[in-house]
């Protein structure tokens, strides 16, 4: 990975073997991989090779991936390509704002799944012949859902595993996943959405041709993803209680749900009595990055409804996410910096 100092935000920047697969993938992919010229050829099996090392590494069948060019459309494609108006919709309280935009197009029945203050779900609320937007890991808090579970109460499931991304194996029962390349430190705007039964999929735009997806999307960017996938390391899981700890020991600053099983590179923190926008800009100005209010609405500072949802309070909240690479001198200069503010 890049080592970039003080960056605790959900973004990265390329490593370098990934950007230099990019780059290579722009000089030899650029052809359409459905023409007959040879570089369409060429352009064709680089693209085949790749769908083939991120079904391996996700552990999906490569034939029930849909390679998807703008990631915001996987959500409605993963869930209202099962969805019917004779099936409840089954959502999260702490699900993704454009999951909770799609519960309000539903002309059917829709359930949101209340949670408790570790963020777990009530899966006494879930409605049997429904389909259940299934989030296995939460991308404010880091907290895992146990998927095994809850996947077997519903007739349908739509796995966003966005921000897990390898870290958690689907369940069992899976009817649609939808990842993002980011979630393994490849490039923004490229989305994978796995279909695992095509015969219970329909395709929700308009549309003549038989298809799944709508099928645009830039080869050189899927290249690159598979070559992030195929380097990911994972985030070393004790320094993610070494923040906690440290962070846990600040006057006025309170976890969500340490105690919660979680990913190992997402947590959110709330400073009692500051705003989480002034906190932002001074640990910028210490040259110290991290992210705050609801991740799915992060350019004007929304309030989390995710801890709202839990009962935390929202002012004063500070997402941080770890990265492969980090050591504990950057979580102590993380908490120097908020220590120093705070007092």
């Amino acid at each position: 990975m890049v080592r970039v100092t003080g960056n605790f935000t959900s973004e990265s920047p390329l490593s370098e073997v990934v950007r230099s697969a990019l780059l290579s993938a722009f000089d030899q992919g650029w052809a359409d991989p459905k023409k007959l010229s040879q570089s369409s050829a060429r352009a064709a099996i680089l693209g085949n090779q790749a769908l083939e090392n991120i079904a391996a590494n996700l552990k999906v069948p490569a034939d029930s991936l849909e390679v998807l060019g703008e990631p915001a459309l996987g959500h409605y494609l993963a869930i209202t390509g099962l969805l019917r108006d004779d099936l409840t919709f089954a959502y999260s309280a702490t699900d993704k704002g454009k999951i909770r935009a799609i519960a309000r197009s539903h002309r059917g029945a829709i359930t949101e799944l209340q949670v408790d203050d570790q963020g777990a779900i009530n899966s006494a609320q879930i409605p049997q012949n429904s389909v259940l937007s299934l989030q296995l890991a939460n991308g404010e808090t880091g907290i895992v859902q146990d998927s095994q579970r809850l996947a077997g109460l519903s007739n349908f499931v739509a796995v966003d595993a966005t921000s897990s991304g390898p870290r958690i194996a689907l369940p069992d029962h899976w009817d649609t996943a939808l990842f993002d390349a980011r979630s393994w430190y490849g490039p923004g705007g490229l989305a994978i959405l796995a279909i695992k039964n095509k015969t219970q999929f329909a395709y929700p735009l308009p549309h003549i041709a038989p298809i799944k997806s709508p099928g645009t999307f830039s080869l050189p960017l899927l290249i690159a993803a598979s070559v992030a996938l195929e380097n990911f390391t994972p985030e070393e899981a004790t320094l993610r209680e070494f923040a906690i700890s440290e962070l846990a020991a600040i006057p006025g600053v309170r976890m969500v749900a340490p105690q919660a099983p979680a990913t190992t590179n997402v947590f959110s923190i709330v400073v009692a009595g500051f705003n989480g926008e002034h906190l932002v800009r001074e640990l910028a100005a210490r040259s110290l990055d991290v992210d705050s209010g609801s991740a799915c609405s992060p350019a004007d500072l929304q309030p989390s409804h995710v801890l709202a949802a839990m009962g935390y309070p929202t002012d004063g909240h500070l997402l941080i996410t770890l990265k492969s690479g980090m050591t504990r001198a950057d979580i102590q200069a993380l908490v120097s910096a908020i220590s120093e503010i705070t007092s």
